[in-house]
C-alpha cells in the first residue's frame, strides 16, 4: 500500500476559521476605505476613521495568528496523495485573497491624492479646530473673476477675490478672501463656500476647494490608479493554478512566512503615515506612495519564494514508501 507522511502542520479549527474570515473582511474594509475617494479634503475624521479599520485588521490578524498557533498538531499518515492534491481552498476564497494585493497598493496610492505640503497643514488644523465648509453671502466682487478648469453639473467655476462678513462665535467680521471659487457667474449676494473654524478666527478663513479635488484633476488621477489596479487584478488568473496552491499551504500560520508579510505590510503602513499626519511636499508624499504600494508585491514574492520550493520537495520526497 502506497502512503505519504506529511510534514507535521497545525490543524484548522473552528476558531481558525472563523477569526480568518473576521481578519479578512477587516482588511477589506480598511483597503476599500483607503481606496475610495471618502474626503480628498485633509479632514482628520476619516483620517482617524481609516486608521482605527488598519487597527481593527491588525486586531483581527493577531486573533488568527493566536489561533492558529494555539491549533493542535497533526502529524497524519496519508494512503493516497491524490487526496492531497484534491483538498484545495474554494476559488472564491483565492479570487479574494488574489485581489487584496492590487487592492492595498490602490489604498496606498490613493493616500497621496488630495492637498498637501503647507496647504494640507493649513485645512487640517482648521478641520482640527471643529471647522468646516460654510456658505458665506458676497459682500462685494473685489476683480474680474477668472475660470477655473473645474465644472460642477455642468457649471463652470471661477475663481475670483472677495469681501464677505464671517459669522465667528465672538462676532461677525468683514474678511478679505483672495482666490475663492464659485460655482456659476459670481456676484454680490451670491453665495462662496469657505472653510473656517467660527471658534478659532485666528487661523484664518480659506477658500474651500474641496470640489477641485472631487471634481478636478484628482478624479482622473484616481481613475488612472483604480484602472491600473484592474488590470493588474487580472493577472492572478493566469497563474489560478498556482495561486490555489500556494493559498491551500498558507492557510495554515508560519512565522518564516507570515511573519515577514507582516512586517512588510507593516513598513508600507508607516510610509504612509508622514502624508497622513504631517502633510509631506507633493513629490515626498508620492514617493513614498509608491514605496508603500510596493510593500503587498513584495509580500506576495516572498509567499510564492517561501511555498512553492516546498511543493517541489515534497513531490519528489512523496515517492510511495514500503506499507
Amino acid at each position: 500500500m502506497d502512503m505519504c507522511r506529511p510534514p507535521p502542520t497545525r490543524r484548522p479549527t473552528v476558531w481558525t476559521r472563523l477569526t480568518g474570515l473576521l481578519a479578512m473582511a477587516a482588511v477589506y474594509a480598511a483597503l476599500i476605505a483607503g481606496a475610495l475617494p471618502l474626503a480628498l479634503a485633509p479632514d482628520p475624521h476619516i483620517r482617524d476613521l481609516r486608521l482605527k479599520l488598519v487597527g481593527c485588521a491588525l486586531t483581527c490578524v493577531l486573533l488568527w495568528v493566536l489561533a492558529s498557533v494555539c491549533a493542535p498538531r497533526t502529524d497524519r499518515v496519508v494512503l493516497d496523495t491524490a487526496e492531497q492534491r484534491r483538498r484545495h481552498p474554494s476559488a472564491g476564497l483565492t479570487l479574494v485573497l488574489a485581489l487584496a494585493v492590487p487592492l492595498a497598493s490602490t489604498a496606498a496610492l490613493a493616500q497621496a491624492v488630495g492637498p498637501d505640503g503647507e496647504e494640507g497643514r493649513r485645512v487640517s488644523r482648521i478641520y482640527s479646530a471643529g471647522g468646516g465648509t460654510h456658505h458665506v453671502p458676497i459682500d462685494k466682487v473685489l476683480n474680474a473673476p477668472r475660470e477655473t478648469a473645474v465644472t460642477v453639473d455642468g457649471v463652470p467655476q471661477y475663481a475670483v477675490d472677495v469681501t464677505v462678513t464671517v459669522q465667528f462665535d465672538d462676532g461677525p467680521r468683514s474678511v478679505t478672501v483672495h482666490g475663492a471659487t464659485v460655482t456659476g457667474w459670481p456676484a454680490t449676494g451670491g453665495a462662496v463656500a469657505l472653510l473656517y473654524a467660527p471658534g478659532r478666527p485666528g487661523l484664518g478663513v480659506r477658500p474651500d476647494h474641496s470640489d477641485m479635488y472631487t471634481s478636478g484633476m484628482s478624479v482622473p488621477i484616481l481613475g488612472g490608479i483604480w484602472s491600473l489596479t484592474l488590470f493588474v487584478a487580472v493577472c492572478p488568473f493566469f497563474f489560478f493554478g498556482t495561486t490555489r496552491e500556494i493559498v491551500h499551504t498558507a492557510r495554515r500560520f508560519r512565522m518564516d512566512v507570515h511573519g515577514v508579510v507582516a512586517a512588510l505590510l507593516t513598513a508600507g503602513v508607516c510610509l504612509l503615515l508622514p502624508g497622513a499626519f504631517f502633510h509631506a511636499p507633493t513629490w515626498a508624499g508620492w514617493l513614498l506612495a509608491v514605496a508603500a504600494a510596493s510593500t503587498p508585491w513584495f509580500a506576495e514574492l516572498w509567499v510564492r519564494k517561501r511555498l512553492q520550493a516546498p511543493s517541489t520537495s515534497s513531490d519528489a520526497s512523496s515517492s510511495p514508501v514500503a506499507a
